[in-house]
């Protein structure tokens, strides 16, 4: 006779009810567990929707039509809730929606049992109370338990109209109290079950949202440590460049030193000649060497700039021909400096330029330790592989033994005292040619020097670059080639 309303809404229907929020409109919902539940309001609603009115005139078909205008007021306007939840749900009034399905049936209810009593309604008893207790789970817990009595009482007051005349019967009264009783049990069965669902429910999704607060500050420190080490890398970087600067000052002071007497040299020899084109020489020799002194100090100055990581495609080979003169001055008048370059070779790579010159440079620093009482250091450049560039920067200096040369790019490790030495120069080397997609190895033993390796990703071509800042000069290299034993050697 009177059917119940299923559940299904489009809205915000929370797991709490004291945490709800109707949502207006077409909002979409907050929260993806609030709309599954909704779209299964929704689906419960029109499911039983399409089903009541059939069944309801499948039945009166079998008895020739309504004959109680009771059971016909009450089924049009139970179907017309159904309905009119559904289209609620739809807009976005989800919780509305049930709450007035749930109330809505519970009261044809009220009005059906102690009408015609439990037998009649029992066949479709379940069908009755299920999309109720639905309902009741979707809007919260409290509403399911009170849902729950109602219906429990609605089943008694059935079982009252189906035993008030015939309490003459104890066979009868017998009956009906077992069909009761039955029907209170699994009543209160199918309610407690959901009811169990719906506290296992709310703790997972509690725990799922502490899970997804702890991964978001776990994200949130892990990005703050990146940062803070990227940060750090690059004053690790800075500083290193400074600490070579600073080897390179006295040096550089002491060609500044001499290109500055001879400044005053041809100064002097301007001043003490009354011969135009001898004083005219002496100008054009003060301002060479001027030119050169500024040069110099141009280098150093752009050496020394504190700037980002800005990775480009170069020439490998005409980079470390510019960095000659810097490299000559890292060592000691005892030292041979050769390199081993092919100026007709292009061999491009994609790296940070600067990062690269301070590669070498500390390379080169390591070497003069190696060989305080004179040697050769040689850097060479060539292709290796097919779509390689290989850079070999090798001394004849002490060497290292097995246990030294395994540790030799670990952080912090260095065999010099910790005054004159922070052993994060290798190790930021490797991290750096690593990071480009490279590799760096190293060959060497006690009293045979050492070479250490770099391998690059060779590029196609060399993009156009803007023009650096310090001046362009493309330094005449004279290149010295040395018998090399093969690459392992």
């Amino acid at each position: 006779m009177s059917g119940k309303p299923s559940s299904k809404s489009t809205g915000t229907v929370p797991p709490r009810p004291d945490a709800a929020r109707p949502s207006r409109g077409h909002e979409s919902p907050p929260d993806s567990v609030v709309h599954r539940n909704a779209a299964t309001l929704q689906g419960v609603l029109a499911v039983y929707g399409v089903y009541h009115p059939v069944a309801t005139a499948l039945g009166w078909e079998r008895l020739g039509g309504p004959t109680d205008p009771v059971a016909l007021g009450l089924a049009f306007a139970h179907i017309a809730l159904i309905w009119g939840s559904f289209v609620a749900a739809r807009l976005g009034f989800c919780r509305q929606a049930a709450q007035a399905f749930v109330f809505g049936s519970l009261v044809v209810l009220s009005i059906a049992y102690p009408r015609w009593g439990l037998t009649v309604l029992g066949p479709q008893q379940m069908l009755h109370l299920l999309p109720i207790l639905v309902a009741g789970v979707l809007i919260g817990r409290r509403t399911l338990w009170a849902a729950t009595a109602w219906l429990g009482g609605l089943l008694i007051l059935g079982a009252w109209t189906d035993t008030r005349a015939l309490m003459v019967s104890p066979d009868h009264v017998w009956r009906v109290s077992f069909n009761v009783s039955a029907a209170l049990v699994g009543l209160t069965l199918v309610a407690f079950v959901l009811d169990q669902a719906l506290i296992a429910l709310h703790q997972s999704l509690g725990l799922a949202r502490q899970r997804g607060t702890e991964l978001a500050r776990a994200r949130d420190r892990l990005l703050l440590e990146i940062e803070q080490r990227e940060r750090q890398q690059t004053q690790l970087l800075h500083a290193q460049k400074m600490e070579a600067v600073g080897r390179l000052a006295s040096t550089i002071a002491h060609d500044f030193n001499h290109l500055l007497a001879l400044v005053m040299g041809h100064a002097g020899r301007g001043l003490a000649s009354d011969d135009p084109a001898e004083m005219k020489a002496a100008l054009r020799g003060a301002e060479s060497a001027a030119r050169r002194a500024g040069e110099a100090s141009h280098r150093l100055v752009d050496f020394s700039r504190h700037e980002d990581t800005a990775p480009e495609t170069f020439d490998a080979v005409e980079a470390i021909a510019d960095l000659e003169p810097v490299l000559r001055r890292t060592f000691l008048s005892t030292v041979d400096v050769v390199l081993d370059l092919d100026p007709s070779t292009a061999l491009a790579i994609h790296f940070d330029r600067a990062h690269l010159e301070l590669i070498l440079l500390g390379l080169a620093t390591n070497a003069q330790q190696a060989m305080p009482d004179g040697g050769r250091f040689t850097l060479s450049v060539a292709p290796y592989a097919l779509d390689r560039v290989e850079i070999i920067a090798r001394d004849t200096g002490r060497g290292m033994d097995a246990t030294t040369r395994a540790r030799c790019f670990e952080p912090f490790f260095t065999t010099r005292p910790p005054a004159q030495a922070t052993g994060l120069g290798l190790a930021v080397a490797a991290h750096l040619v690593r990071e480009a997609g490279g590799d760096i190895t190293v060959e060497s033993a006690p009293g045979q020097g050492s070479a250490f390796r770099i391998v690059l990703p060779r590029q196609e071509q060399v993009q156009e670059t803007a023009p650096r800042t310090r001046p362009s000069r493309t330094p005449k290299v004279q290149t010295q080639r040395v018998p090399q034993t093969g690459r392992n050697s």
